[in-house]
């Protein structure tokens, strides 16, 4: 049983932990000039982008286990087994088909999931445009356990419909709920 692998975009987490970073400094400089009034009116809307900036880049990713892969999108979390899925397309974005629980064919194109990157040009140095490894790139593990076990699931029945969506009612909670702090903020 190999570990889950988690794909998602280099760059999320690290403009992320920016925003964090200054985000903070604004809350520490008014904590430290003493400005109650401007830590209050201010510590909402700072706290919900902060929120915001994690669901859109941070949370979403690609989680490849052994027999699935889980799409975690912001509003949506969907579990799709190896089993149900049909193609997966690797180019610049990452491209699911499987067939969803009533039996139709479904192509999932999962949010900030890392693509393969574009031929990358060199200094020349050595010549020109040189091709990115594809063995290296992280979204070919995805490819590669489907693979194996599509290979392995050959001579056993293959049992489709098992792919499930859910709503992230945490983060739809959390982000309202910081919503309305930042209004009744402003009152």
């Amino acid at each position: 049983m190999s570990a889950p692998i988690i794909l998602r975009q280099r760059s999320g987490p690290i403009i992320t932990i920016i925003v964090w970073a200054f985000l903070a400094l604004l809350l520490i400089d008014a904590i430290m000039r003493g400005s109650w009034d401007t830590v209050g009116a201010f510590l909402p809307p700072l706290a919900l982008v902060g929120w915001l900036v994690f669901i859109l880049l941070w949370r979403p990713a690609v989680i490849v286990g052994s027999e699935q892969v889980v799409i975690r999108e912001i509003l949506r979390t969907t579990t799709v087994p190896f089993s149900d899925i049909t193609d997966i397309r690797l180019s610049t974005v990452v491209s699911i088909s499987a067939i969803a629980p009533n039996g139709a064919a479904r192509t999932y194109r999962p949010w900030n999931a890392p693509g393969m990157p574009r031929r990358k040009v060199d200094s020349g140095l050595t010549g020109g445009t040189r091709p990115e490894s594809v063995d290296n790139h992280p979204a070919f593990e995805l490819l590669r356990r489907w693979e194996n076990q599509h290979q392995d699931s050959t001579t056993a029945t293959n049992t489709t419909g098992t792919t499930t969506t859910v709503w992230n009612l945490g983060v739809v909670g959390v982000t309202l709920v910081l919503i309305l702090l930042d209004i009744f903020s402003r009152l």
